[in-house]
């Protein structure tokens, strides 16, 4: 069945007709924060509809930032697009004559590798992205899993605690995965180390080339990603945990260190190994696992 796959971001949205995980043609459109809710409806409807009636599309997907009822198809909050209880997927519904199903973007995202991607071929898969912070989603025999409308929201597995009264998160606990590893937190210790601007990709390189402050930095990441990872492996028993987001690139840097984590940390590795990998999909498992929305 072909369908359209909408990854709506804060700046822009990127939209494609797909078939079975296949993009058959794309389009974007601008998503600014100054643009009311009925602009950016009228715009992404307008595009929708168009590759629909190209590609004969079926049905319409959506990953959206923020909190998602996704039963209500609506977006309750979203910091990034700066929206309250926007009635997205019915609107959009209603424009296209389509069905429409909602999901947050890191669990599209989830979705999309699960199925699509680096997942295949595991019947039990979690994502973490690795971003300005840290979400992730969590999917099972090809499915998100199922949950109550804030248990939904992928935020939550940046939040879990990996170093009791450890650093300030922006949730307003300490300690939390998102203040250790994301992007934004590796950034920062890299400022407080070479006292000057530095991204997270450089820190990395660095390591690679042999500088020993950013190979601490980078095992510190390691670390403490290892410590997320476990304690959500022994709580949701992936067969598979793919590592997606800004950092992904560098995966080869701090994989070996969780797989080894994982092996001597997981309740029954023996008998239920969890493999850490990559992700594959890049900026398009968004987009793809929103068309994979039931």
């Amino acid at each position: 069945m072909r369908a359209i796959g909408i990854d709506l971001g804060g700046t822009s949205a990127k939209i494609g007709a797909l078939e079975d995980g296949k993009i058959l043609e794309r389009a974007a459109v601008q998503t600014r924060q100054d643009s009311d809710y009925g602009g950016i409806l009228r715009d992404l409807a307008a595009a929708a509809g168009t590759l629909a009636e190209k590609n004969g599309a079926e049905r319409v997907g959506i990953g959206s930032p923020g909190l998602i009822d996704r039963a209500g198809r609506r977006v309750c909050y979203s910091n990034n697009i700066r929206w309250n209880d926007a009635p997205l997927g019915l609107d959009l519904e209603r424009e296209l004559g389509l069905p429409v199903r909602m999901a947050n973007d890191a669990k599209c995202a989830a979705l999309g590798e699960a199925v699509c991607g680096v997942g295949r071929g595991y019947s039990r898969v979690l994502m973490l992205t690795l971003g300005t912070g840290v979400g992730g989603g969590f999917v099972e025999n090809g499915k998100l899993a199922a949950g109550s409308l804030y248990a939904d929201a992928a935020e939550i597995f940046g939040h879990i605690t990996v170093e009791y009264g450890g650093r300030q998160c922006t949730c307003g606990r300490r300690g939390c995965l998102e203040a250790y590893c994301s992007a934004t937190a590796l950034m920062r210790r890299g400022r407080e180390v070479f006292g000057r601007e530095v991204s997270a990709k450089e820190i990395f390189a660095l390591a690679g080339s042999g500088n020993a402050a950013a190979a601490e930095l980078t095992e510190e990441f390691a670390e403490y990603l290892a410590a997320g990872a476990v304690s959500l492996a022994n709580a949701l028993r992936p067969q598979a945990i793919v590592f997606g987001g800004g950092v992904s690139g560098s995966a080869g840097d701090f994989l070996p260190i969780i797989d080894r984590h994982l092996k001597e940390e997981v309740y029954g590795y023996a008998f239920a190994p969890v493999k850490a990998v990559a992700a594959q999909l890049g900026n398009d498992a968004g987009m793809i696992g929103a068309a994979l929305l039931q």
